[in-house]
């Protein structure tokens, strides 16, 4: 970090997107900074600090779940709020990151905003269809979490435009949520995978249907055959073991490798026998 020579911390949103867009230096934003000391670009020399804007909360608004950007991992992890949310996979997805005193630094705002294989919360937001409070030049705007991925969003978060907040929507308060880490350790922050699986049953049929996978690429990958064939299927361990190969196949976009896609397989499969209260299975 030799190369930074100026360092700001603003207070509100249109102070640090100024710094951010002031052309006689490079900048970049920075909240917990985890990362910070091995991946600023040799070209930044501004540091911007975003640790005094007022985005740490999470709150309830309009039916919705919000969380601020500034929000630390362990922050969610303890919340009431995410805890009772989804299953509490937020705080699951939370606890699951790293070290203690990582999760004490690292914010889901930067989780989202530098793009990273083996980061937590991307799967889990596109897997609960969350939107993203930005500031940019053309103002505060809400867009969709998957649109940060897409081609024609030429938005870069923490160099042109700031996260301000996480909208959870209210659809998926009463999911059935669940996330999976696979990595050597509970503490490792890379992962061989993570997993994302979300269900809305009615009756004892499955209404919504959700899978996303991380750790195999920094964009999160939505199973969407395997999504397709839940909907509108009775749960049984027959239906979930169909479901678990549905999902190998989505892997095999991803040259994910046997071990990978068998073990995410398997992971699935359980969950969703879990919910139909039968053993869990998976036929071959």
């Amino acid at each position: 970090m030799n190369n930074i020579k100026y360092c700001s911390f603003p207070e509100t949103p249109k102070a640090a997107l100024a710094a951010l867009l002031d052309r006689r230096a490079e900048a970049m934003a920075v909240a917990g900074g985890t990362l910070v000391a091995k991946t600023l670009p040799d070209s930044v020399t501004h540091f911007v600090g975003l640790k005094k804007l007022p985005y740490r909360h999470i709150v309830k608004r309009g039916g919705d779940l919000v969380i601020g950007a500034l929000a630390s991992f362990d922050d969610i992890d303890r919340s009431r709020l995410t805890r009772g949310w989804a299953g509490g996979v937020l705080s699951m997805a939370a606890a699951r990151c790293s070290s203690q005193l990582i999760r004490n630094m690292a914010t889901i705002g930067g989780n989202i905003a530098r793009p990273h294989s083996f980061n937590i919360f991307p799967a889990v937001l596109e897997g609960l269809d969350a939107g993203l409070r930005i500031i940019s030049r053309s103002g505060i705007r809400t867009v969709p979490f998957s649109a940060v991925y897409l081609p024609d969003f030429r938005l870069k978060p923490g160099r042109d435009c700031v996260i301000l907040e996480i909208i959870i929507p209210g659809k998926t308060r009463n999911w059935l949520c669940r996330f999976e880490k696979f990595a050597r350790t509970e503490t490792s922050w890379e992962a061989y995978f993570s997993l994302f699986m979300a269900a809305g049953v009615k009756a004892g049929v499955v209404r919504e249907a959700r899978v996303a996978v991380g750790a195999l690429s920094p964009k999160p990958f939505r199973a969407l055959s395997a999504e397709k064939f839940l909907r509108g299927r009775a749960l049984s361990s027959a239906s979930a073991a169909e479901a678990a190969l549905e999902l190998e196949r989505d892997l095999d976009q991803l040259r994910a490798g046997d071990f990978r896609k068998e073990a995410a397989a398997a992971l699935f499969g359980r969950f969703i026998s879990s919910l139909s209260g039968e053993r869990p299975g998976v036929k071959r």
